[in-house]
């Protein structure tokens, strides 16, 4: 081993497992110990299920010893989203509109992660209905930022974010229909990739931009629950077929000499780019001109910051939607989203259809950026986390802070965030790879060879 266990990359302990250096009831046992040590510090895990984990490490540790695991996570422990079916484990979806719900069945990607033989600890948290840009919840409270206490670790996969960084599992599930990979992993300083649209299955598949993806502190580890998660599933009409790939040995394989790659630092939708943030965009670029890409800066922002308002509104119907499932007494116990969503009961259905149009206009400029390039790159957020219990970084803008990350939800392009370092706070900075539509492997070899070149994040002390 190289390190202590809650370092350990995903990889390492597979590999561990094999040499018989570690077992998976060790791990189980130093995951419980981690999440007592942290986890009343960031509350990113709220729902543990001690018995069913331990018979899964035994079962693993069975597998270990005979030579014969059942899968590339046999053994990893790992919890699940709130917003994720998993059988005999309540979900809330970060709402406290409602109450919870004790699910039966597994979601497909939980399913897919059962099936490698990872041991499902528990669940971890959420904001609410997945559309805040911060890890607040009118259920679980504030999740917290392992680098920074009294910052976000931002979006809907938050307790997922927060976990990885702190040491509690390797790899989670993130899910992304605005940000919600992307954004947190920018936050927190991890590997996020936000797939193509249908390359992870999704059921119940109700948007055409909803995914789910991999969280992770390496993109070799995102790499490896991509060989997990990827491949066609029934229930998914939208689904894609695995076609043998071996995200793992992709990375290695790319070569991104002779790629062409569009630099953009200001995007100019949302909130202004940092100055922190738009340099280290900037030399992300130059790094991979080093590398043997074709770079080129596009410096006028091909977008105007109030751009976002019909998406807004779109989105705003669409949570507004779930929300009124629950009588008004209940609505109310979600004060941000109730306050958020009074607007669209004005919007009549031509205005839903206006915004709607609006936004595949948006999606087809979002689209046309890439043309004649292989990539783009841009930040991943506009600016690093602020402060925890606010809703978005703006407290009266609150969707302004998915601005660089829902454009590629609608254009279904795969987009991962890059850690690249600090500001001058001592918070990671993300910058953000977006290629065509499908081209996964492209965009995970790319991801990892930036990885390799740029100054490498410590885990924050906890």
């Amino acid at each position: 081993m190289t390190g202590p266990i809650h370092t350990l990359s995903a990889i390492e302990l597979t590999d561990a497992f094999r040499r018989r250096d570690l077992s998976p009831v060790e791990v189980l046992d130093a995951t419980l110990a981690r999440i007592e040590e942290v986890n009343p510090k960031i509350n990113a895990i709220y729902h543990i299920d001690r018995v069913g984990a331990a018979q899964q490490a035994e079962a693993s540790e069975r597998r270990w010893r005979e030579g014969a695991p059942c899968g590339f996570l046999d053994g990893v422990v790992t919890t699940i989203k709130d917003a994720l079916e998993t059988n005999g484990m309540p979900a809330h979806r970060g709402s406290a509109a409602g109450s919870g719900v004790v699910h039966s069945s597994d979601h497909p990607t939980v399913a897919r992660m059962r099936d490698a033989g990872s041991v499902i600890l528990g669940k971890n948290t959420m904001c609410d209905y997945g559309i805040l840009a911060a890890g607040v919840s009118s259920y679980h409270g504030v999740t917290r930022n392992p680098w920074d206490l009294s910052c976000t670790t931002g979006a809907s996969s938050s307790g997922a974010a927060a976990s990885v960084c702190a040491g509690i599992e390797p790899l989670s599930i993130g899910t992304d229909i605005v940000g919600s990979i992307r954004l947190p992993a920018s936050y927190c300083g991890l590997a996020g990739h936000k797939p193509s649209y249908g390359r992870v299955p999704y059921v119940f598949q109700g948007s055409p931009v909803l995914v789910a993806g991999p969280l992770a502190r390496s993109f070799t580890d995102v790499a490896l629950h991509m060989n997990v998660l990827t491949g066609v599933d029934a229930r998914d009409f939208s689904a894609l077929p695995r076609e043998d790939v071996d995200y793992v040995a992709e990375l290695s394989r790319f070569d991104p000499t002779g790629k062409r790659a569009l630099v953009i630092s200001e995007m100019g939708i949302g909130e202004p780019v940092s100055e922190d943030v738009a340099n280290a965009t900037l030399r992300a670029g130059e790094a991979l001109r080093g590398l043997g890409v074709s770079v080129n800066r596009l410096k006028t922002p091909p977008f105007e910051r109030g751009e976002w308002a019909s998406a807004e509104l779109f989105y705003m119907v669409r949570t507004l939607s779930e929300l009124s499932q629950n009588p008004e007494v209940d609505q109310r116990k979600t004060p941000v989203i109730f306050d958020w969503t009074r607007r669209a009961l004005n919007l009549c259905a031509t205005d839903h259809h206006a915004n709607f149009v609006a936004t595949q206009l948006l999606r087809e400029r979002a689209l046309n950026l890439i043309s004649g390039y292989d990539f783009v790159i841009l930040p991943s957020t506009p600016t690093t986390a602020f402060q925890a219990e606010l809703p978005g970084s703006d407290p009266d803008q609150i969707f302004e802070s998915w601005a660089n990350t829902f454009l590629f939800n609608l254009t279904e392009q795969p987009a991962s965030s890059v850690p690249v370092g600090l500001d001058r706070a001592g918070l990671p900075i993300g910058v953000q790879i977006v290629g065509q539509r499908y081209d996964d492997v492209g965009v995970l070899g790319l991801s990892f060879a930036l990885e390799q070149v740029v100054e490498r994040l410590n885990a924050p002390q906890l």
